[in-house]
């Protein structure tokens, strides 16, 4: 009995060594995915604050000559202070702006990313001008190779991911929004169109004024 207790104890031994071959692989084959899925969603997370920074900072300059500014500390002297235009809001140089605000997020992703991207990365800027208000639109995509090659397309992984983020933003000029609105509120004064809003509005008011009376 003992003899075969013995004999039995190496064949098991090397059985669970073999397993243990078989199965350590595959275990650290999964724990490498899963870093590099980790990785893909932390630079989906870079990629949207460094998008979305870039088109705040910008908005908030976007009146100043490009040259002279810097997005990520502002204006940094008196050079870059008095370089605001005096007809921005209709002569505001668009195009070298967005060339600026397009060289900044790719310097500034290049700079903090983990995984090189597959190509270029590749940003589309638009800006509307509506005279008293100005907004910039912003898209931005960058491919990234898949985790671990061609491995995972045998399960259905694509052999790119594809990382995308769409900003909006408002150029933020609160001098000037303050001018639009006492001119609008100065033409609303000034006409007759101030007389006709209360009138249709006098039916409103009583209304809620006798809401009010009931409810004391």
């Amino acid at each position: 009995m003992s003899g075969r207790q013995c004999d039995a104890g190496p064949a098991e031994k090397g059985a669970v060594t073999v397993g243990y071959v078989l199965i350590f692989p595959v275990v650290i084959l999964c724990v490498v995915i899963i870093i590099q899925i980790g990785l893909l969603y932390y630079q989906q997370a870079l990629f949207q604050s460094v998008v979305g920074e870039s088109i705040q900072n910008w908005a908030m300059l976007w009146g100043y000559e490009a040259s002279l500014v810097n997005a990520e500390k502002g204006i940094t002297g008196k050079d870059s202070y008095v370089s605001e235009g005096l007809y921005w809001h209709i002569f505001s140089g668009a195009d070298v702006k967005k060339n600026a605000l397009e060289k900044d997020i790719k310097r500034l992703l290049l700079k903090s990313s983990i995984i090189k991207p597959k190509g270029e990365i590749k940003t589309e800027v638009e800006f509307t001008n509506y005279i008293i208000a100005q907004k910039i639109d912003i898209r931005a995509w960058v491919v990234y190779p898949s985790p671990c090659g061609k491995l995972l397309q045998f399960i259905g992984f694509p052999d790119e991911i594809v990382l995308e983020a769409h900003y909006e933003a408002t150029v933020n000029d609160p001098k000037e929004f303050i001018n639009n609105v006492d001119y609008l509120l100065q033409i609303y004064n000034e006409t007759q169109v101030k007389d006709r809003v209360e009138s249709l509005l006098e039916p409103l008011a009583q209304s809620l004024e006798k809401i009010k009376n009931y409810l004391k």
